[in-house]
């Protein structure tokens, strides 16, 4: 059998993340943004509906990365992915993954904000506050 990973992600949001917890702290989201579990194999196939570039290295480093420099992102096609890896590979970590399958995850399955220092939520409202303007 093949060997399945999971990412979590705020659709329509492109970037991966390893928990779901880490999704929703990625920053302030309107209420039509859904959470999705994406299960994801490794594959240079064809034929699937999305497909992401995932770093290969233990978990335990990966959160060592900061989401946003992980390079972990969601591709509507093959040819998008592909190239995205061949120019953000600089350490021979990142390689092409087909989605198997999606599901929404209902944030009141996970801990949105019990686990979030009352700092970074305020840090996060004020952030928000500085982009409407």
């Amino acid at each position: 059998m093949e060997d399945e990973i999971k990412r979590y992600r705020i659709s329509p949001k492109q970037y991966l993340c390893i928990t779901p917890e880490e999704a929703v702290s990625t920053g302030i989201t309107v209420g039509e943004e859904m959470l999705e579990e994406i299960a994801l194999i490794k594959s240079q196939g064809f034929g699937y509906k999305m497909y992401a570039s995932i770093r290969e290295i233990p978990e335990d480093k990966l959160k060592e990365i900061a989401m946003s420099e992980r390079k972990e992102r969601l591709f509507d096609n093959r040819k998008e992915a592909v190239r995205y890896i061949a120019e953000n590979n600089a350490d021979n970590s990142l390689f092409l993954y087909a989605v198997k399958d999606t599901r929404m995850v209902d944030r009141r399955e996970i801990g949105r904000f019990e686990d979030m220092p009352v700092e970074d939520f305020m840090s996060q409202l004020k952030d928000f506050d500085k982009g409407g303007a």
